[in-house]
């Protein structure tokens, strides 16, 4: 199995309504794609993401996400979900099929993830 990578702007994602957002993120993710975006999600953007989510996943293709912040102005240590200022330049957001991805190095100067497919 493939998955590909999409870098999403903020441009992109500031005309879309939160629900738009959501529903492409959801597509996107179901398409096998890792999903980068820019200015990152409102925490009721990440509830509604959840939300959706749960009620889509199948157990045979599609296990649900794994999503988590990086905001690179932060300081002090570095933590999965932590609240922060949506939208701010220097966040982005990761999205990804569960199954796919995992956090190797989450620190104010590196993001490094491996994606990996599951044994067929």
């Amino acid at each position: 199995m493939k998955y590909y990578v999409d870098f999403i702007t903020k441009h992109a994602t500031n005309k879309l309504t939160s629900f738009e957002k959501v529903k492409m993120i959801i597509r996107r993710v179901r398409q096998n794609r890792v999903i980068i975006i820019e200015s990152g999600l409102t925490p009721q953007e990440e509830a509604e993401l959840i939300k959706q989510t749960m009620m889509v996943i199948d157990f045979e293709q599609f296990f649900g996400i794994e999503f988590f912040n990086w905001d690179r102005t932060s300081s002090g240590p570095r933590r999965l979900f932590k609240k922060s200022a949506p939208n701010t330049d220097s966040q982005f957001t990761v999205i990804a099929p569960s199954d796919a991805i995992q956090v190797i190095e989450n620190s104010e100067e590196l993001l490094s993830l491996e994606l990996y497919a599951p044994p067929a």
